[in-house]
């Protein structure tokens, strides 16, 4: 979680997580608990799992909604 958080920090767009151009502030501790997730979700499925793609993930405040979803199975 700890590197996750220091990952969305570090992206060349962090200031538009912090409420940039009149947005709502992002709750990194919820994108994170997010990202977290569906990586523990990836480990689990092992080999099971080709690739796993979100995109969008829409952030608002400490609402965190995969927009779409692309599962590929082995």
């Amino acid at each position: 979680r700890g590197q996750v958080l220091d990952a969305l920090r570090s992206l060349r767009g962090a200031a538009l997580l912090d409420g940039a151009r009149g947005t709502e502030k992002a709750d990194l501790d919820a994108v994170a608990d997010t990202v977290v997730s569906i990586a523990d979700l990836a480990f689990r499925l092992e080999e099971r799992l080709e690739s796993l793609e979100i995109n969008p993930l829409l952030v608002r405040g400490s609402q965190v909604e995969a927009l779409d979803a692309l599962i590929t199975w082995r």
